[in-house]
């Protein structure tokens, strides 16, 4: 079973369940023979990044930059190949990977979904020059929370995000203008349950988010630290918080051709 009981001592027993955390760039893929630093991400990778899923064979996993129009959900497609019945898909704003795309954030589930919410962070409207000469707005983002019904009778809330990128738009998140943005997204990110998950693509490149948001870690709140790059870029973008749950272990699984490595995890409930 991708479910498994494993004993604690002689009554009490813990879940193990497996997650993934990854940001598949609207379905987008390099070729194998592309230098994964510069690509181009620009083939349609979405059956590939179902095999990888298929493989990988986990109870949650956590998706950025999915692609949604009026066909099709990209997440829906995943979670229905992929053997994970329950899933949402939040749509945030409009692509600027592929015209005519919603990009959103999803949450695919072995376990029933018992509640679902969205809420937007404050965005700064940053500003900048793309690559044709057009001005580039900062996208809206927001955080996707479930509360899933785990076996034995065990409810956990599982989150995503997907942060603003400060990097590209040459600004220092630490600045005291951004000061109650951070404030904003650990207010909107916090746990509401004892037991909690949150996987996402912060785009902030540290082994540890907790300077970037310090407020966030507070009622026992944990965090994985990530010291290996999550980016063919060498960037540790994606990050991993918990509480009220043990960290059994992480693997980031860099064979891929995506812009982003999944993150592999396995946890106690």
């Amino acid at each position: 079973m991708l479910l498994t009981l494993k004993e604690r001592g002689t009554a009490d027993f813990c879940m193990l369940i497996k997650t993934i955390q990854w940001n598949i760039g609207g379905g987008k893929i390099r070729k194998a023979g592309d230098n994964p630093e510069s690509g181009p991400y620009t083939n349609d990778g979405l059956a590939y990044i179902e095999g990888v899923l298929k493989k990988l064979r986990v109870d949650i996993v956590t998706l950025q930059e999915t692609h949604a129009d009026e066909k099709t959900v990209q997440a829906e497609i995943l979670a229905s190949n992929v053997g994970l019945p329950h899933v949402v898909n939040d749509i945030y704003d409009l692509s600027h990977i592929e015209d005519g795309q919603g990009l959103g954030q999803a949450i695919l589930s072995r376990f029933a979904i018992c509640a679902h919410s969205f809420n937007f962070f404050f965005n700064p409207r940053l500003r900048m020059q793309g690559p044709d000469g057009s001005t580039w707005i900062s996208h809206n983002k927001g955080v996707s929370k479930c509360l899933l019904a785990a076996e034995d009778n065990k409810t956990i809330q599982i989150a995503t995000l997907h942060l603003l990128p400060f990097r590209k738009y040459g600004v220092d998140p630490f600045e005291k203008e951004f000061e109650n943005l951070r404030k904003n997204i650990a207010d909107l990110a916090s746990p509401s349950e004892k037991m909690f998950l949150l996987q996402g693509d912060f785009n902030f490149d540290d082994a540890s988010i907790k300077r970037f948001l310090p407020t966030l870690f507070s009622n026992n709140i944990s965090e994985v630290l990530q010291d290996k790059p999550t980016t063919p870029r060498g960037r540790r973008y994606d990050h991993i918080i918990y509480k009220g749950i043990t960290h059994v272990r992480s693997e980031v699984i860099t064979n891929v051709l995506t812009d982003h490595f999944p993150v592999y995890s396995e946890f106690e409930l």
